[in-house]
């Protein structure tokens, strides 16, 4: 069904104000790394972007030279078939295994896969039920 693996996600806070993606993704890119997912959502004066990179350590350094806020945490990044109803299966299986997720984001283009990343805080199992 799917590939699931252990993923370390980059989280930046940040001012919630108009140009922050740009900041962002204007940073990552100009270090010359490429963003696999991201995400991002706002409460209050603050935001908060969730990204996985091919290179963390390098997008954190380009980040924290913008005074950006930034660390690590551990997620699952599943790639699923594009094709209606994976989501679905995922969530289902999830659900089935008792597994509380923190929040998901995915992304999806015109090939045959999609991604789903999810924060939780048992990853172990949730590898086992994804994998």
């Amino acid at each position: 069904m799917a590939k699931a693996s252990k993923v370390k996600e980059i989280v930046a806070t940040t001012p919630n104000k108009v140009g922050m993606l740009a900041k962002i993704t204007n940073a990552i890119s100009d270090a010359g790394v490429n963003i696999i997912a991201i995400s991002a959502h706002a409460a209050g004066k603050k935001a908060k972007f969730m990204i996985v990179t091919e290179d963390n350590q390098k997008a954190m350094r380009a980040l924290r030279k913008k005074k950006l806020i930034v660390g690590e945490k551990n997620a699952v990044s599943v790639a699923l078939s594009n094709k209606i109803g994976s989501a679905r299966e995922l969530a289902n299986k999830l659900a089935k295994a008792g597994i509380d997720l923190n929040y998901c984001y995915g992304s999806t283009s015109s090939g045959s896969e999609s991604l789903m990343v999810f924060s939780t805080k048992d990853i172990k199992k949730a590898l086992e039920v994804c994998g």
